[in-house]
């Protein structure tokens, strides 16, 4: 099912009940400032198993984080040091995945599969997630919408792979092939380990 949300102010009666769904086990794809992800509420083991068994990914590949804000992510972040809250503040949103070590309160479903206890956070900077974080006062657990080593990009294609095995599809129109910039603050000097969009921003720190 293709959801469309208005461009500027995204209907909250929809957000709502796309919230509530999430809560109870059901999965929705949603674009985000890089590419389309499929996501379901981090707390939820029947959602999170669904994004595994959608993808078809191994029981050992991480899964991305999306939170609302910093102070929302600091709840599942073993130690933040002052320069990556000071680089953090400074860009977000935007298109960023920070890799922590995560601490005892990260939702079990979300870090079930993460042996080493590293959990990707993301704070997209998309309008429709945005909205959707603040209702939904809850991080969501995601990875890309990926499949035949290729990002799929086109909501119709989108329906055509997943609408038997979502809820909903949001949107988002055709979006760019554009991944992320990895920074891992897990060591005592934080790394790049994936340059994509976004990195021009950060690259004189590094």
């Amino acid at each position: 099912m293709i959801i469309y949300l208005h461009p500027e102010n995204p209907e909250i009666r929809k957000l709502k009940s796309i919230s509530e769904n999430l809560k109870s086990g059901a999965v929705y794809i949603f674009p985000t400032d890089t590419v389309y992800a499929i996501t379901a509420d981090s707390h939820s083991k029947e959602g999170v198993e669904k994004i595994y068994q959608i993808r078809k990914l191994p029981k050992d590949k991480p899964l991305s984080l999306l939170c609302k804000d910093i102070s929302m992510a600091s709840e599942f972040i073993e130690f933040m040091p002052n320069s990556a809250y000071r680089m953090i503040k400074r860009i977000i949103p935007g298109p960023f995945t920070f890799i922590f070590k995560a601490n005892k309160n990260l939702p079990k479903p979300s870090v079930a599969h993460h042996k080493d206890k590293h959990i990707g956070i993301r704070f997209p900077n998309h309008i429709y997630l945005n909205n959707l974080l603040e209702i939904h006062n809850s991080p969501l657990t995601s990875t890309s919408a990926f499949t035949d080593d290729q990002f799929i990009i086109d909501i119709d294609d989108l329906d055509t792979i997943y609408g038997s095995k979502v809820n909903g599809i949001v949107d988002g129109g055709i979006v760019k092939i554009e991944t992320s910039t990895v920074i891992d603050f897990t060591k005592d000097e934080p790394t790049v380990i994936r340059e994509g969009k976004g990195f021009e921003l950060i690259q004189n720190e590094f």
